[in-house]
């Protein structure tokens, strides 16, 4: 069966460094690409049909000619590529929600503005939605991205069980072995037991095949003369451990339990510093 990524579009450079991503993983597992994009009435009630087709005709006609261009820009760049497009009148949340009930799709991809950049409206909250929403979670992909890679990817851990969810849906969708680094934010300088550590990695192993499974974590610091919130631990250390994807749990409770809130899931998509990818989980 042919796997296909969904990736959402709002015709800007940030959904253009989505689709770029979205590529290079389609290619490099011999993947489907579809782009789409959502667009809706600029009123929120329409009494007449022939109203409604007034305002839908130029927005429909105007996105199928963008997605035209943007098929050319990415055959241009990807010319092996298997691409489609798709436009469809509706709420992008709805829409995408609706869709996976009709069709697998491997992967949803979506552009993020990524650290220190401004949140923009259309497409940056909608990703955020879709992230506490998505069955099959979401990757997001910060406009800061350059190079595809797919060898370093890093877990937010905090020895849950719901992280056995995130590593097989993943593991499902990407066949190929990686090296897997665990990474732990303590707070207080209370570090986990080293016994309690190898165990839970001795947990995972057994369950996942990994090239090697490393552990690295930071503490949390908030004072006035050294401030490191946790996503700052975060970019350490996806930086030292030179991760190319981060695995995030979401849960609509809590945020792994006690440590992280429930905020810190939008805290960490607000600072992306690399490819991203949030799944819900019901524990």
């Amino acid at each position: 069966m042919d796997k296909t990524i969904l990736v959402l579009t709002d015709f800007s450079e940030n959904s253009w460094t989505a689709i770029r991503y979205a590529a290079n993983l389609a290619k490099k597992f011999n993947w489907t690409v579809q782009l789409l994009h959502t667009y809706t009435i600029p009123i929120k009630d329409s009494v007449h049909a022939k109203m409604e087709n007034m305002f839908l005709k130029p927005q429909k006609q105007e996105a199928e000619s963008m997605l035209k261009d943007w098929q050319i820009r990415i055959d241009d760049e990807f010319p092996d590529l298997r691409c489609k497009t798709v436009s469809l009148a509706g709420d992008l949340e709805k829409t995408v929600l609706n869709l996976l009930q009709e069709k697998e799709y491997h992967f949803i991809v979506m552009g993020a503005k990524g650290k220190g950049m401004i949140q923009k409206a259309v497409l940056g909250s909608n990703t955020f939605a879709l992230i506490k929403k998505s069955p099959i979670g979401v990757l997001a992909v910060p406009i800061t991205f350059q190079k595809f890679r797919l060898q370093n990817i890093g877990l937010l851990s905090n020895f849950k069980a719901s992280e056995y969810d995130l590593l097989d849906s993943f593991i499902l969708r990407v066949p190929e072995k990686f090296n897997l680094s665990l990474l732990h934010v303590t707070q207080k300088y209370i570090s986990p037991k080293q016994e309690d550590i190898e165990d839970w990695k001795q947990k995972l192993s057994a369950q996942f095949s990994f090239n090697k499974i490393d552990y690295v974590e930071k503490n949390a610091v908030n004072r006035l003369d050294y401030n490191m919130p946790i996503p700052r631990c975060i970019d350490y250390m996806v930086e030292i451990e030179a991760i190319d994807l981060l695995l995030v749990s979401y849960s609509p409770k809590s945020f792994f339990k006690s440590i992280f809130s429930r905020n810190l899931t939008k805290a960490i998509y607000r600072n992306l510093t690399v490819p991203t990818f949030f799944k819900r989980n019901l524990y």
